[in-house]
């Protein structure tokens, strides 16, 4: 199970283009669909965790589905299989980079990848934005967007706020202390 666990991250780190984000649906089908080690909502519930703490969300997201899956040895094997590819493929571009960006194939390169990275980022957002059910989430995901897009506020005072904003919806945030105490 580490094996098949090492090499699918390997594979997703080593053919997706872009980023975490762009990984992000690659992960999806290859951890739900085609290896049914979690359920559809429990991929998005890692999601949530995974874009909530410090660091690249497509490691946060292995080294988590990892854990779920096989404990600590999963983590690692998780975080080293999609990090190896991208380790080992920049190494190499950094040693050859000014030559393939002097070649037209190399420019046609990147100029194609750029498109199809932005489909897949787009391709995340929707499906996860029909994950949102209710009347407050789409208005908390309104907000969201204009306080990102409009007023640029960072990410990480969007995610606290979006926490405070569920967390005084629960109707259990803290454990009721018992009269005895």
């Amino acid at each position: 199970m580490l094996f098949n666990l090492f090499t699918t991250f390997f594979r997703i780190g080593a053919f997706t283009f872009g980023g975490g984000y762009a990984m992000l649906p690659i992960i999806q089908r290859e951890v739900v669909d085609n290896n049914g080690w979690i359920s559809e909502d429990e991929y998005y519930e890692v999601l949530a965790v995974s874009q909530s703490g410090p660091g690249a969300v497509a490691i946060n997201t292995a080294i988590y589905l990892g854990y779920r899956i096989k404990g600590v040895p999963g983590s690692i094997v998780g975080a080293l299989g999609v990090v190896l590819p991208s380790f080992l493929i920049i190494l190499a571009f950094a040693t050859f980079l000014n030559f393939f960006l002097s070649w037209p194939v190399g420019e046609k390169f990147f100029s194609g990848i750029r498109p199809a990275v932005v489909g897949l980022l787009v391709s995340v957002t929707f499906k996860m934005m029909k994950k949102l059910t209710t009347k407050s989430q789409w208005v908390l995901f309104f907000i969201c967007a204009l306080l990102l897009l409009i007023f640029d506020l960072h990410p990480v005072y969007i995610i606290l706020l979006s926490a405070l904003y569920g967390a005084s919806f629960s109707k259990k945030v803290l454990p009721q202390r018992s009269e005895g105490h």
